[in-house]
């Protein structure tokens, strides 16, 4: 077969442009970082990438359950914890109105008052809110008591979904924490209520009943505090495990998609080599015409 010039030259630019089009699309691996950038670059990476971006959204979104879940707890724990130092207070002074009978009625009024305070105090714990939301009406909207100690909130569970297959309660309501209003012996506040009566009437049998609510107000609220220690520290170790499974992913994903920096720039230095070499050998055979214009 007679080879023409004109073979030769669209042959040799064929060559050069192959050549030129590999060498860009190396520049390009090393500019971008990323040597996916679309589904033709290699359909079985952009599938698995696909996949592992998919799988990442669904942990950024669990990671902001996680958050808000942790908000709750946080600020309920706390909020429960103050109220037990309320009620130590109340129970300090109920003992030193009942101790001696030597307490005058002056003391007992002002004991008595104290004790009000608390309870408006322990209102004001009971109302505390976590992104402009009550942390103990369940799920109502606005206080979750009013001034008078009524519960304003219903019993509904506030639920997140924090790892696959793992959904933890958040809250806890208000009856479960300061005690059912229609029980016999009340919720918290019906207690310090009546407390503060007893004391200012110096009823001593009646002192002694309501210490034992108190008492029994005071176990209801530790044990409300150590449930939501227990999903803190749950929730704690669920963190720890999901950020974990969160640097493998982008790990992963970064093996598949990233370019090899050290490879890359090889390869930049190799096909420009080869491009160059490619110039040199096509200056040898194309016609001297386009010879000049080429140097």
């Amino acid at each position: 077969m007679r080879v023409t010039n004109s073979m030769v030259l669209t042959s040799t630019l064929r060559d050069l442009n192959a050549t030129l089009s590999r060498l860009q699309s190396a520049q390009i691996d090393l500019s971008t970082g990323r040597v996916v950038r679309k589904a033709s670059d290699d359909p079985a990476k952009a599938a698995a990438a696909m996949a592992l971006h998919n799988q990442i959204r669904r942990s950024e979104h669990r990671s902001r359950e996680l958050t808000d879940a942790q908000g709750w707890l946080n600020v309920a724990d706390t909020a429960l914890v103050n109220g037990l130092d309320l009620l130590n207070r109340a129970k300090e002074l109920a003992s030193r109105a009942a101790s001696t009978g030597a307490t005058d009625a002056e003391a007992r009024t002002a004991i008595a008052a104290e004790l009000g305070n608390l309870r408006e105090e322990m209102i004001a714990i009971a109302n505390t809110k976590y992104l402009n939301r009550s942390v103990f009406n369940g799920t109502t909207t606005g206080d979750a008591y009013d001034l008078a100690g009524a519960y304003l909130g219903n019993d509904s569970q506030i639920m997140r979904a924090v790892a696959p297959g793992t959904v933890l309660r958040t809250n806890i309501t208000g009856e479960e924490a300061f005690g059912v209003q229609a029980s016999p012996e009340g919720d918290v506040f019906a207690v310090i209520d009546r407390l503060a009566a007893a004391i200012a009437a110096g009823d001593q049998a009646a002192m002694t009943a309501e210490q034992d609510n108190l008492d029994a107000a005071r176990t209801r609220m530790a044990s409300a505090t150590a449930e939501l220690g227990s999903r803190g520290a749950r929730l704690d170790s669920i963190r720890a495990r999901a950020a974990a499974d969160e640097v493998s992913l982008r790990d992963t994903l970064s093996q598949i998609e990233d370019t090899d920096l050290a490879k890359a720039l090889m390869d930049v230095k190799n096909r420009e080599n080869a491009y160059n070499a490619a110039l040199g050998a096509a200056a040898r055979v194309i016609p001297n015409s386009l010879l000049n214009y080429l140097r």
